[in-house]
């Protein structure tokens, strides 16, 4: 996709696109102010769902107001609108429906965005967020919502497994379940 980046008087576009989980959208959205203090125009691309809940259940509109390149912008999750989300709904969207209902719906806004997105800044698990920006050949970096302590965690179990301290002897797989 040919983008039209020879205007150099209009500041760059970043569309962020968080997983559609609170924690994942929390510090995303935070990204997202952050940039637009700085003066970017930004698209925050979230799920219906979760847009609907920040609008109910937070004065989100009002908040953003006062940046005025800051936009909101929803696509389906994958689920029907009136799945209630609850027990194992992550998992059922998560394997089933979300990358191929997400990754055209990402797609297309992104084709039809104006002015054109300069850069996505996707959440680390949306992987296909990746297929899609190398398509239209736009600049894309994946960021992490975790925390700094559980990425140490994640880097380190495999040399707390080596050293033999993982699993916890005497106790049993369905143990660890309860810690």
């Amino acid at each position: 996709m040919e983008q039209d980046r020879s205007s150099q008087s209009r500041p760059p576009h970043v569309l962020v696109f968080p997983l559609p989980l609170q924690g994942h959208i929390n510090s995303m959205i935070k990204l997202a102010e952050l940039l637009a203090i700085a003066g970017f125009k930004l698209t925050f691309l979230n799920s219906h769902h979760n847009h609907e809940r920040l609008v109910k259940f937070n004065n989100i509109a009002a908040h953003f107001e006062r940046y005025p390149g800051f936009q909101f912008k929803t696509i389906t999750d994958g689920l029907p609108l009136d799945h209630r989300r609850s027990g194992t709904w992550f998992l059922d969207m998560f394997e089933d429906t979300m990358e191929l209902k997400m990754k055209e719906s990402l797609r297309e806004v992104l084709v039809n965005s104006s002015p054109p997105v300069d850069c996505i800044i996707g959440d680390g698990f949306l992987g296909f967020a990746l297929d899609v920006a190398k398509e239209l050949g736009i600049p894309i970096i994946f960021f992490r919502t975790s925390s700094p302590c559980c990425f140490w965690v994640y880097y380190s179990i495999p040399d707390i497994i080596q050293a033999g301290e993982l699993p916890i002897n005497g106790l049993s797989h369905s143990d660890y379940n309860s810690f």
